[in-house]
Parts: structure tokens; sequence; C-alpha cells
């Protein structure tokens, strides 16, 4: 996997107002520029920096509304998020966050459309730089119907009406259509990195897109998801990793500009400001109550500290106000594997996926000493931690995090926020 993390944003405020860029930086481009096939790799490494930047933002409101992150500072936005209230449009945090996902969505699309048009033109020398921007489109869009409960496709300053709640699924397949693109090309060029990522990322649109409902309709009868097409890729993209413990992560960089520009970055605040820490079913804080002193929740059946969850805690820590985001892995496929067989009464399916995963981590085979549901829970959270999973676990497990008060909602996610409906007539 190419590591080009942040190295060529080019910003849509400056770009939609027409401003001169510095052209010191080479990834730095006016907007006449970019018909030239030469800057492909740019607009790829563009796609990259704002999806990036976006997940960097929005995974604080997230996760702080979720038991990951609990609010120890002086904001009260991140109180409000804390006690599990989502649905504000006025929250300052989600509502800051919003503009760098609606960037990113628009710059996902806008670097797919110029890359496209390269390659039906035969000026594209780099395929990677097409799939590159296919991947990042299939993340900027899971993550949208993952997060919120509506949202608005723009096109600059150009405003458009909203998705609509309900059509908020299709977003999925816009994201399992980009990985698709994506992995046909891979596949072209024998790729085999961009091939993992691109099963991988599609797998997780697919689980997501039937998780949805389940998700926004809390107390069903079956909370379980199993979807063949998922499972399908799950297992293809396993044949690839073999016994890699594989995971594509985005990196926040410093060579980000602005990369906390509204103290939204998660990491920011959670080793730098303090506003928010690991939340107390997780770790054990220290008596300042800023940092961590010891992992709390422990493994079901060993009854050690959860040694998944002790790595990320400690990258988390290591990482400063920087660090890395996971999108996809071999941990999530295993997941979505054991779960789909649990959900079809497969015991022994799920045996094999849940212990696959354990053995990742040393830890003792599961052979029924508690509930498979109970286990299958914990296996999502330590290993999904800080990747934008854990509110839908919450609502269609029906499992409150501690600091939920009455303005938690099950089933409500993030809404299109102030700052778009200020400027977008379309939007009440």
């Amino acid at each position: 996997m190419r590591t080009r993390i942040y190295s060529g944003l080019f910003a849509l405020g400056l770009l939609a107002a027409g401003c001169d860029l510095s052209v010191d930086n080479p990834n730095n481009l006016l907007e006449q520029e970019l018909d030239n096939p030469t800057v492909a790799a740019s607009l790829a490494n563009g796609a990259e920096a704002t999806v990036t930047r976006a997940l960097g933002a929005m995974l604080g409101p997230y996760a702080t509304a979720t038991d990951e992150l609990t609010w120890i500072g002086s904001r009260q936005g991140w109180q409000e998020l804390d006690e599990g209230g989502v649905e504000n449009p006025l929250n300052e945090f989600s509502d800051a966050a919003f503009p760098y996902v609606a960037e990113a969505r628009w710059m996902a699309d806008e670097a797919i459309r110029r890359l496209e048009k390269f390659q039906a033109q035969k000026q594209l020398t780099n395929p990677a730089d097409l799939i590159w921007a296919y991947l990042m489109g299939a993340i900027i869009y899971t993550t949208v119907a993952d997060m919120f409960d509506d949202f608005v496709l723009g096109d600059r300053q150009e405003p458009k009406p909203p998705v609509g709640k309900e059509n908020m699924p299709g977003l999925y397949d816009t994201a399992i259509e980009y990985a698709t693109r994506a992995l046909a090309l891979a596949q072209q060029i024998n790729n085999r990195e961009l091939q993992k990522a691109a099963l991988a990322l599609r797998a997780r649109a697919r689980f997501s897109k039937a998780l949805w409902p389940k998700a926004r309709t809390p107390g069903g009868p079956n909370p379980l998801v199993s979807d063949a097409g998922a499972d399908q890729d799950a297992q293809a993209a396993l044949a690839l990793m073999g016994n890699e413990d594989y995971a594509f992560k985005l990196v926040l960089s410093s060579a980000s500009p602005n990369l906390v520009d509204g103290n939204v970055t998660f990491t920011f605040n959670i080793n730098s400001r303090f506003e928010l820490r690991v939340g107390s079913s997780y770790i054990v804080p220290t008596s300042d109550n800023r940092r961590v002193a010891s992992i709390r929740l422990r493994d079901p059946i060993d009854n050690v500290p959860d040694p998944k969850l002790s790595a990320e805690v400690n990258a988390l820590v290591a990482g400063g106000i920087y660090g890395t985001i996971t999108v996809a892995s071999a941990r999530e496929m295993r997941l979505i594997l054991a779960e789909s067989a649990l959900a079809k009464g497969d015991e022994a399916g799920f045996r094999t996926q849940i212990n696959a995963l354990r053995a990742m981590d040393r830890l003792s085979p599961y052979t029924g000493q508690i509930p498979a549901l109970e286990l299958l829970k914990h296996a999502r959270r330590v290993n999904l931690f800080l990747q934008g999973r854990r509110l839908a676990d919450h609502y269609r497990f029906g499992d409150r995090a501690p600091e939920w008060t009455a303005r938690a909602k099950p089933g409500v996610f993030f809404p299109i926020t102030i700052i778009e409906r200020r400027a977008n007539p379309y939007v009440r």
C-alpha cells in the first residue's frame, strides 16, 4: 500500500473562490490545471487528504456519542454528545466537522470524474491513481451513510436538495460501485494490495447497508446481519490476505494544513486539548482524569486486559495529535463472517471465524464458554475500536453507553448541520 497521505490537499474553498494558489508545492494546483493528465497523482492525493481529514474530524463527535470516548473538558458541545445527543444541528463539533465531510465527498467524486476522463482518453499513465480515487470514494460514501441521517451531495457553492433519509442507503450503492471499479482495475494491473483494499471496502459497504435498517429501528427481533455479498467479499479478501493481520489505514499527518482547525480532530482533543479521553468502560484513567492508567475491559474468556484494545489505546496515545484511522481490516472480515454464521445458526462457522480472530492475539479458543452473541459483541467492540462502527452496535444491540441521558435517542444519527442549513435554501 502506498503512503501518500496528506501530500496533495487542494482546498475546496479556495477553488470555489477562484483564489490563486502557490505553485511552490507541485501538489498545489490552479483549477484550470486540473484537466492536464500530469496532475493525476495530485488529484488522487487530494482525495485521500480530504477523506482522511474528514474522518479525523467526524470521529470525535461520533465516538463521543458512544462509550468509546467520554467528555472530560469544558466545552458543553462535547457534553451534549457524550450524553447521547447527536440530533442537534447546532452542536458546534458536529457542525465543525460537517464541511470537511462534504468537501471530502465532493473531492473524491471530482477526482474520480477527472481521472476517468484521462483513462477514457488513454492519457492515464498510472491506473493506480484512479484505483486510489475509487477507494477514497468508497470510504467517504460509506462513512456518510454510516454516520448521518441525511446529507447533501452539493457541487461546491451550488446548493442541492438533501438526499433524504429514506434514500441514504443508496450511498452504500455508490460505495459498492466505486469499490467494484477499483477491484476490476486492480485485477487488470495485478496489484494484490489494491485488490485487498477494494474487496475489504466492498465487504464493509455491503455489510453496512444490511445493518442500516437494524441500527435505525432498534429493538427489532434479530439485530444480526447476514449478507451474501458481504460474505463473499470478506472470504475473497481473506484469501488474498492469508494469515496477515491486514489493516487499511489512513494517516493523520502534520503535512496537512488546518488539521486541527476548529479543534475538531479527535486525536487533538484526546491528547492535546484534553476535552476527551477513552471511555471508563475501556480504561482506568490516571488520577488527573486525563490519560490512561490501565486497561479495564478484559477478554471475557481469558480474563486478561484485552490485548487488541491495549494495542489500539497505546497507539492512540503514542500518535499524539496525529495517528492512524483504520477503515477496513482482516479482523473486520472475520467479524462479518462470524456474525453471518451466527445469524444463520451455524455455530461451527462462528467458532471458526471467531477463533481465527482470537488467534491473532494469542487468546484461548472459544468452545462455548459464554453465549456466542456476547462474544461477538465484545469482539466487535475491541477490534473495531474508534473506527466509526460503535454507535450502530449500541442501537441494534440495545446496549446503552453509561454516559447517556434522556438526550440519547436510539436509532438517531447525525443531521445536516447548521452551517449547511444556513447556506442551502433546500434544507429546512
